[in-house]
């Protein structure tokens, strides 16, 4: 499982953070579930996981690496109608318009997905550019 870092984050309600009371469920169900939670300690910067996503929806060269069945209404609604928030101008800001409360939820959820998993930042010791053979 993929996720905002925020459910780690303890509530004054609760004594136990959002994917503590995840964990504990699928530990108390190992007969019907096998899932591991994959969790960062921080959430991505929306642009990065933006572009994370962009790229492997449609990358510069054209590839296409991330498909989307047509079932999945919701998330195509997302991708198709969330937008960033905009000036006076028509200018777009460094924010994300969450204004439609039925919005951002499902794209958010894949893209932390892909932030996780295909971050575009390279790994430590990693170096870009062409092969040096």
């Amino acid at each position: 499982m993929y996720g905002d870092a925020t459910g780690k984050r303890r509530n004054t309600a609760s004594k136990y953070t959002d994917w503590q009371i995840v964990r504990e469920f699928f530990q108390s169900h190992t007969d019907l579930f096998h899932a591991g939670i994959r969790v960062l300690n921080g959430n991505p910067l929306v642009k990065d996981r933006t572009n994370c996503m962009n790229a492997m929806l449609r990358n510069h060269a054209g590839d296409h690496r991330l498909l989307i069945d047509p079932k999945c209404k919701q998330l195509i609604r997302d991708l198709e109608r969330v937008r960033w928030k905009a000036d006076a101008n028509g200018n777009a800001l460094g924010d994300q318009d969450d204004s439609d409360p039925l919005r951002t939820h499902a794209s958010d959820a894949l893209g932390y997905y892909v932030a996780r998993e295909f971050s575009m930042k390279a790994k430590p010791g990693e170096r870009g550019g062409p092969p040096l053979l």
